[in-house]
């Protein structure tokens, strides 16, 4: 198998990364829908009681179900970044091993791929405001629960206070996360459709590089995990027991390079 040289590796590869810029763009639709859903959850909180949870739950199953046409359009137009982004990275791949690519021929499967995609990112839009009444019923509950014993804590009752005010953060982190996961891996999703679809086996695999990197994404099988080769259809199972391939996992950043037969 002929390899690139460094420099045409080190041109390549980062190409294939996770679109920032989708991510970025979906993350701050989705912050809206958090800062939302933790408005609807302070108007009902009265110190560490909820004044009237099942009117809560309510407004938000109602605000929940309102967002659909919505939480269709952003999870389209973030996967439409990625589809293009990806594009770009297999036409550069395409010149610089000198193959013709036939790219045409993966926009199929790529967008069944993408409209699967579609559905589950909505569900997970339409969460963050269920999650975000859930989690302060459970708290109002516990602090119930607390109140109620004879050696209740004032400390904890308090801490329990503290975290029921803090709707709009946590929604806030949560819709963080599903904007970090769900671009990735919607980049390794079509990544690997487009892959398959015009002749790719393999891929190496990359991360960040940074310090972030988690141990079972830098070290695999006792050596270093960047740069290693793996088949499409047989993804590695890590040191942490989880099995996928670059940017499947929660909030992970890594990613596959295509390896084609002509390198």
């Amino acid at each position: 198998m002929r390899s690139l040289t460094l420099d045409a590796k080190k041109t390549i590869k980062g190409k294939f990364k996770p679109s920032s810029t989708a991510e970025r763009d979906f993350y701050r639709q989705l912050k809206k829908v958090a800062q939302a859903s933790g408005h609807i959850v302070d108007q009902h909180v009265d110190g560490v009681e909820i004044s009237d949870p099942v009117k809560l739950q309510s407004e938000l199953k109602r605000y929940s179900e309102k967002l659909t046409p919505w939480a269709q359009k952003q999870a389209a137009k973030m996967l439409q970044q990625v589809q293009k982004s990806n594009k770009r990275a297999y036409t550069n791949k395409s010149k610089a091993i000198g193959a013709a690519l036939q790219l045409n021929v993966a926009e199929k499967p790529v967008g069944e791929i993408a409209l699967k995609l579609l559905n589950e990112q909505v569900a997970l839009i339409k969460s963050i405001p269920i999650e975000a009444g859930l989690r302060a019923q459970k708290i109002a509950l516990e602090a119930f629960y607390q109140g109620t014993r004879a050696e209740a804590n004032a400390d904890t009752i308090a801490e329990l206070q503290k975290q029921l005010g803090l709707a709009t953060e946590v929604a806030t982190s949560r819709a963080l996360l599903i904007a970090r996961t769900e671009t990735a891996r919607a980049n390794a999703a079509i990544n690997q459709s487009r892959a398959v679809a015009v002749g790719s086996n393999q891929y190496r695999w990359h991360n960040s590089g940074d310090g972030a990197v988690r141990e079972s994404h830098r070290i695999y099988k006792g050596k270093k995990m960047q740069g290693q080769i793996f088949s499409w259809d047989q993804p590695p199972t890590l040191s942490d027991g989880m099995t996928g391939h670059p940017g499947s996992f929660p909030n992970c950043r890594c990613f596959a390079e295509p390896v084609f037969d002509d390198e």
